[in-house]
């Protein structure tokens, strides 16, 4: 009797040692695979959603440096803007438009004309986002606006201010920029996320309900990962779930069959190093400056990658905002991020947004190929037209020292060396009075 109670004694806790490990491992893998999808939802959100939203937002920015540069007059719309959407190399926005006093006048391509004439201060679809952009200062994002065809469209609107006779800053209009969200979600390629994952992107709307404007999945997500993320007028919501569920029962069978410990526990060991290997492979995901949007240093190393062993004419610009310190103890850290985000559209209007690096703190470097000596000179030449940015309504001056040196490279060796000579011309032109560009051939 007593070894049948034994026996017995035995067996359940067998089973029940097996359900505990069953449970652990089920525990374990549901953690893991959460965290990993948590991850890379994370990184879309932040890195490549946020980062279409900037650069979207970048677009409109543009044209405000473009409408300020002309002393509020519009030259050459159509053409400039085919320009601006050829280097801006996205089939994302759909039109570029321009409306001063808030009545649109200017529209690029054609195909939007139907716009030209609306008072966006009191169109229904955009008076919101006008007015909050007008009075704020700020860019703002429309709700998404459903189209026939299922899709819908999103508006970023940009106020522009330029000064009067007196230098008085006053509001000239706006800068809008129009894309659709079917196309804006496209190039987040999702379908290569290392992890198998379905995912639901909606917009919250507290009064009219969420608006979905991705969904990659069958059914209703359960119990799914979400991470919130804002951008300018709203809150979006990426909720992703491991693709057939959190834990299938193929793989409950097969945790029931398997029932060796030392198994489990190399299942485990794997799992972990799984999960440290994706982090890793996370961390470098983004190229892209969050802040400015332009190319951090990771992107000019794997530019660097690129230019090694292809001999060709090659043009550092090294830059940096003179007395930064001073603008963000006296100003407050927004309007130094804001410097930073002002300089670095301007650095792109006029060298193209691939050509441009965040090296750090408040210091850019451009690295140009393609261009004649001559035009990269009168490039250079408009940079020192950046004087000023604008913040909380009112201009606040700034200035900008640059080092310069241009040379045929042909090796990661030469380009370094190349740097080294911008950078001393840099050094230079900061220590002999700023607010100027040193350099030259090196």
């Amino acid at each position: 009797m007593r070894q049948i109670l034994s026996f017995w004694a035995k067996l359940i806790l067998l089973i029940g040692g097996v359900i505990a490990v069953i449970l652990l491992i089920n525990v374990s893998i549901v953690r893991s695979r959460r965290s990993l999808v948590q991850v890379e939802l994370e990184s879309v959100s932040e890195y490549q959603i946020r980062g279409q939203f900037q650069s979207l937002a970048f677009l409109s920015v543009i044209w405000d440096n473009l409408v300020q540069a002309t002393g509020g007059e519009v030259v050459d719309f159509s053409n400039r803007s085919e320009k601006i959407l050829k280097d801006y190399e996205s089939d994302v926005v759909e039109s570029l438009q321009l409306a001063p006093e808030g009545k649109i006048q200017y529209v690029y391509p054609y195909s939007f004309s139907d716009e030209i004439g609306t008072n966006i201060e009191k169109d229904d679809r955009l008076k919101d986002i006008a007015v909050r952009s007008r009075y704020s200062g700020l860019d703002t994002v429309s709700a998404p606006e459903p189209l026939v065809d299922g899709d819908y469209r999103l508006y970023f609107c940009h106020p522009v201010y330029r000064k009067d006779r007196v230098g008085k800053a006053q509001f000239w209009g706006y800068s809008i920029v129009t894309a659709r969200v079917s196309r804006l979600v496209s190039g987040l390629a999702i379908e290569n996320l290392s992890t198998r994952s379905r995912t639901v992107l909606y917009r919250m709307d507290v009064r009219n309900g969420d608006q979905i404007l991705m969904d990659d999945t069958e059914d209703m997500l359960k119990n799914p990962v979400r991470h919130y993320f804002s951008v300018p007028n709203g809150t979006l919501v990426l909720d992703g779930m491991w693709e057939g569920g959190w834990i299938t029962q193929n793989e409950l069978l097969f945790e029931v069959l398997i029932g060796v410990i030392v198994v489990i526990l190399s299942a485990l060991f794997l799992m972990n190093l799984r999960i440290r290997k994706n982090m890793r492979a996370l961390s470098r995901i983004s190229y892209t400056d969050e802040l400015t949007g332009l190319y951090n240093r990771h992107m000019l190393r794997k530019k660097f990658d690129d230019l090694d062993g292809v001999r060709k004419q090659i043009s550092i610009l090294f830059l940096d905002f003179d007395h930064f310190k001073e603008i963000n103890d006296k100003e407050g850290h927004d309007a130094g991020d804001e410097t930073l985000k002002q300089g670095s559209a301007f650095f792109a209007s006029l060298f193209g947004r691939e050509c441009c690096y965040r090296y750090g703190g408040d210091e850019f470097l451009m690295l140009i190929t393609g261009m004649t000596d001559e035009e990269v000179r009168e490039k250079i030449a408009k940079v020192n037209e950046f004087r000023s940015i604008r913040f909380m309504d009112r201009d606040i001056s700034v200035s900008v020292s640059g080092g310069f040196a241009s040379a045929e490279c042909g090796t990661t060796a030469e380009l370094r060396d190349l740097i080294r000579v911008a950078d001393h011309n840099l050094y230079y032109a900061k220590e002999h009075g700023r607010a100027q560009i040193i350099g030259g051939d090196a």
